[in-house]
C-alpha cells in the first residue's frame, strides 16, 4: 500500500497536486484538444490502485434494428458520434463492450458503405484496446430474463437482408484484421457467421445495465454462453471490496464501483478546465480512499455523447500518485473476493411489458409458419424486439416502455397482414361453393386454410378446412363446398389457420341467404296434393248431399202417391 493511504491527512492535497501535474502532461500531450494520446505512465508509488475502465461502444439510434447508410455516414464522419467515441479511447487501456449492430450494419451494405464507416471499422479493429461484444443494440439482458426468457435473447438471422448485388462471390469470413473491412473490391458475400465475425480478446462477457439483476439471472446468464458478468457495486454484497473480481453465487463477476463511476462521468463531461480539474480531483481522492487493490470503472450507456473530456480524464488518472490505469485482464489478475447478490429486479412494470412482447414475439413466430419462407418474418421480428429493449430508449420521450408497447402493436399488425376480407350477404343455392376471399400484404407468399363453420342446420359445409395459397401483395377467393338443407338465414363464423391449426388473423362473421333448390317444388307437390285431398273431400261432400236430397225427394214422391190411391 502507498505511503499516501497511511496519511490521510496528506491524501487531499497530494491528490491535488497529482491532478496538477495531470494536467500539465495532459495540455502537452494535446489530450485536452481531443487529439489521439498514449497512456501516460503511472508516476504512482509502488502498490497503486489498478483501475480499469469498460466503456460502451453503441449508438442512440439502433430503433430499427439496424442501421442506414445515412446513419453511419453521419456517425463516422469527422466529428460524428462513432468518430468522437473512437477518439476518445482509442489505443487506449480502456476497453470497449462493441455492440455487434454497429460492424453487422457496416459489413451489409457491402460496397454501398459509406467510405467513412469503413475506415472507422478497419481503425477500431486495428485498436490495441481489449474488447468484448455486447448483446446486439446493447439491449436489456434481465429484463427478457426476468420476464421469462429462458436465454439470453440474440439475432437468430441477418441473411434476410444481405443484398448479394453488394457482394461479391461467398468467401471465408472476414475479422477485424487492418484494412480487412476497407476491400478496393467488392466484399465476398457474407452470412450471419461472417457478419458478426470479430476478434474479441476478452470471450463472452454479459454487461447487464446497473442495478438490474436478481440471483436466478445468473444461471440463465451463464448458460447462453457468457463466462463473466459486469455487476454493479450496488447489486452486489462483497466480502473484501479492494478486488473488482469476484465470485458471486459461484458465478464469475466484474464488479464496477458505482460511486467512482459516476465521478468518472462527471470529469469527462465536465465544460471547462477548472471543472474538470475539480472533477478529477475528486475522482482521485475517492480512488484513493477506497484503498482497493483493483477497481473497474464503467462508463455510462447514456453519457458518450457529451464525453468530451473522457480521454484526458483517463490520460490523467494514470499519472495520478496511487492510481494506474490498466487493462482489465491485469486489474482482474489482481485478486478476487467472493461476494453475494443484492437482488434489484426490474419494475414489475417493466417485467409486464417485457413479458406481453416476448409473448408477441412467439405469436409471431407461430404466425410466420404459413409464409414460404418464415426467417425474414422471425429474424426481423427478433432484430425489433432486441433493439426495443435497448436502453438508448430513455433518450426519447416515450422512453424504454413506449417502446415495447410499440413493439407489441407491430406485432398485432404483421398478424392481420393475412386476413379475410368481409362478404356482403350471400346467396346461396341448393348446392355450390361459399366464397371468401384472402387478403396477404406480406412481401412473399402465404399457405392458409380456410376454416368455415355454419351456426344452423340450414345449410352442412361439406370442407371446412380448405388450403389456399395466396400471392405477395395479393388477394384470392377460396370456394368452400356447401349443400342447402333448407331455406333460411345462415350464420357463419369464418377464420384462418396454419396447417397446424394455428389461427391466423381474426375471424369474421357472414350472413347466407340459403334457397334450397328442392324444397320450393317439393311444396308446390305438397300443396297440389293437400289442394286435391281438401277439394275431394269437399266433392265427395257435396255427392252425399246431393244423394241425400234425391232420397228425400224420391220419399215425398212415394207418400204422396200412396195419399192419392
Amino acid at each position: 500500500m502507498s505511503a499516501k493511504r497511511n496519511s490521510p491527512g496528506l491524501r487531499a492535497p497530494i491528490v491535488r497536486l497529482g491532478v496538477v501535474l495531470a494536467t500539465v502532461v495532459c495540455t502537452a500531450l494535446g489530450a485536452l484538444s481531443g487529439a489521439p494520446v498514449a497512456a501516460a505512465p503511472s508516476a504512482g508509488p509502488s502498490g497503486p490502485t489498478q483501475v480499469a475502465i469498460i466503456m460502451p461502444m453503441t449508438v442512440p439510434d439502433a430503433r430499427n434494428g439496424l442501421l442506414s447508410a445515412s446513419t453511419l455516414a453521419a456517425y463516422t464522419a469527422p466529428n460524428g458520434l462513432l468518430t468522437r467515441e473512437l477518439d476518445a479511447v482509442v489505443n487506449t487501456q480502456a476497453v470497449l463492450g462493441i455492440d455487434p449492430l454497429i460492424i453487422a450494419s457496416i459489413r451489409l451494405l457491402g460496397t454501398a458503405a459509406p467510405a467513412s464507416a469503413t475506415e472507422w471499422l478497419a481503425r477500431l479493429g486495428a485498436a490495441t484496446n481489449e474488447t468484448f461484444a455486447l448483446t446486439w443494440a446493447d439491449s436489456d439482458i434481465t429484463a427478457a430474463v426476468q420476464a421469462g426468457s429462458p436465454t439470453v435473447l440474440a439475432p437468430t438471422s441477418l441473411e434476410f437482408v444481405i443484398d448479394p448485388a453488394l457482394f461479391g462471390p461467398a468467401e471465408p469470413a472476414a475479422t477485424n484484421a487492418p484494412g480487412g473491412d476497407a476491400p478496393s473490391t467488392a466484399p465476398p458475400l457474407p452470412d450471419t457467421e461472417s457478419l458478426l465475425a470479430w476478434d474479441y480478446t476478452l470471450g463472452d462477457v454479459a454487461w447487464p445495465i446497473a442495478g438490474t439483476v436478481v440471483a436466478s439471472d445468473l444461471p440463465v446468464i451463464t448458460a447462453s454462453g457468457f463466462t463473466t458478468t459486469v455487476l454493479g457495486s450496488g447489486n452486489v454484497q462483497r466480502d473484501n471490496a479492494g478486488f473488482a473480481a469476484a465470485s458471486v453465487d459461484d458465478e464469475a463477476a466484474i464488479v464496477t464501483d458505482d460511486a467512482a463511476s459516476q465521478l468518472l462521468a462527471t470529469a469527462s463531461a465536465a465544460t471547462t478546465l477548472t471543472t474538470w480539474q475539480d472533477d478529477l480531483a475528486a475522482l482521485g481522492a475517492t480512488i484513493d480512499a477506497s484503498g482497493a487493490t483493483s477497481m473497474v470503472l464503467a462508463v455510462d450507456r447514456g453519457a458518450i455523447g457529451g464525453a468530451a473530456r473522457l480521454r484526458s480524464t483517463i490520460t490523467a488518472l494514470d499519472v495520478i500518485d496511487g492510481i494506474t490505469v490498466s487493462s482489465l485482464s491485469d486489474t482482474l489478475a489482481a485478486g478476487s473476493s467472493t461476494a453475494t447478490l443484492v437482488e434489484t429486479p426490474h419494475s414489475p412494470e417493466r417485467i409486464a411489458l417485457t413479458a406481453a412482447a416476448l409473448a408477441a414475439e412467439a405469436a409471431d413466430a407461430a404466425f410466420a409458419q404459413i409464409a414460404v419462407d418464415p426467417t425474414p418474418i422471425t429474424a426481423e421480428r427478433r432484430l425489433s424486439l432486441l433493439s426495443s429493449l435497448a436502453p438508448t430508449w430513455d433518450r426519447y420521450p416515450t422512453g424504454a416502455d413506449g417502446a415495447l408497447v410499440a413493439f407489441t402493436d407491430d406485432s398485432l399488425a404483421l398478424r392481420d397482414s393475412v386476413q379475410i376480407l368481409s362478404e356482403s350477404d350471400i346467396i346461396f343455392p341448393d348446392r355450390g361453393f361459399l366464397p371468401v376471399t384472402v387478403s396477404n400484404t406480406l412481401d412473399q407468399p402465404v399457405t392458409v386454410y380456410v376454416v368455415v363453420t355454419a351456426l344452423s342446420p340450414l345449410l352442412d359445409i361439406e370442407n371446412g378446412w380448405v388450403e389456399t395459397t395466396i400471392e405477395p401483395n395479393s388477394q384470392r377467393r377460396a370456394l368452400i363446398p356447401a349443400v342447402a338443407r333448407s331455406n333460411g338465414i345462415v350464420t357463419l363464423s369464418v377464420g384462418l389457420a396454419s396447417a397446424a391449426g394455428v389461427p391466423v388473423g381474426t375471424p369474421v362473421t357472414v350472413t347466407a341467404n340459403v334457397q334450397a333448390g328442392w324444397e320450393t317444388p317439393l311444396t308446390i307437390g305438397l300443396g297440389i296434393i293437400i289442394f286435391l285431398v281438401f277439394a275431394g273431400g269437399i266433392y265427395r261432400t257435396i255427392l252425399r248431399r246431393r244423394k241425400a236430397r234425391v232420397a228425400d225427394t224420391d220419399g215425398a214422391t212415394a207418400e204422396r202417391r200412396g195419399a192419392e190411391a
